[in-house]
């Protein structure tokens, strides 16, 4: 590969990152908190590629052992998909390309008694945070309580979920959260589409702690309101 080659490639790769940092994007592909060094990195590498391309023009042309400077045309080719990564915004994740969150160790040492819920009538929990408290909450502050839980539409059989694509550092690791919809308002959920956002209401009912969590927790629905899918659509 030419020098002008590996130069453009390193350039590009550095504005594609700067550009999917400043415009949000980045969130498809790593958590929000991971912005700083994303921005650091985009700025370096484009310092890197400048001082390159500066120095190799003051330097003047490079020529092989043959006196022929090196043409790589088809090595361009490469910069192509780097390109596209500042311009072209996948689409997130979903329930196809999410894996199941499994645990193949117990949690159980892991149990302990977790901070009350807030005092408000449906407190909003993250999904995730519902399954943790589930499976790691000796003070089973879920019990009796109504909560509010956002996520889309999910059917597996009979049964109708609430799944929420959980991402732990980047896309690559990204799990299916989920739980099953029973009570008075799960057919209102299992009538919509699959992949519909809601949000929900309703008590996780008692005695389904399970440290594995290999199990699929139930939540007993009492209101479903469907509602336009979030800007970002991952938790974390």
């Amino acid at each position: 590969m030419s020098r002008e080659t590996e130069n453009a490639l390193l350039l590009l790769v550095g504005v594609s990152t700067l550009i999917i940092s400043a415009t949000g994007t980045f969130t498809r592909y790593v958590k929000p908190s991971l912005l700083p060094w994303l921005m650091a990195s985009a700025v370096l590498l484009i310092v890197l590629a400048l001082v390159s391309i500066v120095r190799d023009i003051r330097s003047g042309p490079q020529e092989t052992e043959h006196g022929h400077r090196h043409r790589s045309g088809v090595l361009w080719l490469l910069i192509v998909p780097v390109a596209l990564l500042g311009f072209v915004v996948p689409p997130a994740l979903g329930r196809q390309t999410a894996r199941p969150a499994v645990r193949e160790v117990s949690t159980e040492v892991l149990r302990r008694p977790f901070p009350a819920l807030p005092a408000q009538r449906a407190p909003e929990l993250a999904l995730p945070e519902v399954l943790v408290r589930v499976a790691q909450d000796s003070a089973n502050t879920l019990d009796g309580r109504l909560i509010t839980v956002t996520g889309f539409t999910m059917k597996d059989g009979d049964k109708v979920q609430l799944g929420r694509v959980v991402i732990l550092c980047c896309a690559a690791d990204a799990q299916l959260a989920r739980l099953d919809l029973v009570g008075p308002a799960a057919a209102r959920a299992a009538a919509l589409d699959d992949g519909t956002w809601v949000r929900v209401e309703g008590t996780m009912p008692p005695g389904q702690s399970d440290s594995s969590m290999r199990s699929t927790p139930t939540m007993q629905v009492s209101a479903v309101q469907e509602i336009e899918p979030p800007e970002n659509p991952y938790s974390y």
